[in-house]
């Protein structure tokens, strides 16, 4: 995680329905699947680091899933 998700102890206001809906919409589209432990690692469950590619689908992912098309949703910024 970033220090701006450290700093206040919550992964940028991802609901579990909210994650949920992203990771469905996430397994349907084509390419490379991202890992669950990416997914783990975003919603802070679990530390580490993720590679960008993966970063971009699953913030691709969790626009689309909260209806927010090229909202740029970001983890600083809820």
């Amino acid at each position: 995680m970033c220090e701006a998700c450290e700093a206040d102890g919550q992964q940028a206001g991802i609901s579990p329905a909210l994650a949920t809906r992203a990771r469905q919409l996430e397994a349907a589209m084509p390419g490379a699947k991202v890992p669950d432990h990416a997914w783990d690692i975003l919603l802070g469950r679990s530390g580490g680091a993720v590679a960008w590619a993966h970063t971009q689908r699953m913030l691709e992912c969790l626009d689309r899933a909260a209806q927010r098309v090229g909202g740029g949703l970001r983890c600083d910024a809820a």
